[in-house]
C-alpha cells in the first residue's frame, strides 16, 4: 500500500491556529517565558493542533472542544481546563452541560479530579462573564 504524501504550507497553518485560537480562547494565549527557548516546538505543536487538526471536516469543533474538556477533566490537567471551557462556551455549549460533562467524568476520574474540575469551572465560568457582560449562575 502506497501512502498518500502530504503538504501543508506552515504559514497558513500558523495563520489559522492564531485566529481560531484567538477566538477559542478570548484571546491567544501567552506562552511561558521559560518556553522561549523551545517556542519553535510550541509554534508547530499549535499549528498543526489547531491550524490543522481542529480545522479537520469530520469532526465539528464544537465536538472536538467538548472532548477535549473531557479528556483535561480526566486526567486532571487543571491548568489547561480554563482555556478549553472558555472555548467550549464560545461554541455555544452551557455552564448547565459543562457541569454536567463534570459529573458524568466523576465515575472515570474519580472524585478529585470531579471536585477540582468543578472548582475550576466556576472560577472560569466568573471569568468569563465579566469579560462578555454576563451574570455568573
Amino acid at each position: 500500500m502506497q501512502s498518500q504524501q502530504l503538504s501543508f504550507d506552515f504559514k497558513d497553518l500558523q495563520k489559522k491556529s492564531h485566529e481560531w485560537r484567538t477566538w477559542y480562547y478570548d484571546g491567544e494565549p501567552k506562552p511561558n517565558p521559560v518556553a522561549e527557548p523551545v517556542r519553535d516546538a510550541f509554534e508547530l505543536i499549535n499549528a498543526t493542533l489547531f491550524g490543522h487538526i481542529y480545522q479537520r471536516p469530520a469532526l465539528e469543533g464544537r465536538v472536538r472542544s467538548i472532548c477535549t474538556v473531557a479528556a483535561l477533566i480526566v486526567l486532571n490537567r487543571q491548568e489547561q481546563l480554563p482555556g478549553h471551557i472558555t472555548g467550549a462556551l464560545n461554541y455555544g455549549w452551557t455552564k448547565e452541560q459543562i457541569v454536567e460533562l463534570i459529573t458524568q467524568l466523576l465515575f472515570y476520574g474519580g472524585y478529585p479530579c470531579a471536585g477540582s474540575s468543578l472548582n475550576t469551572a466556576a472560577r472560569t465560568f466568573a471569568e468569563y462573564d465579566k469579560r462578555h457582560g454576563a451574570k455568573t449562575a
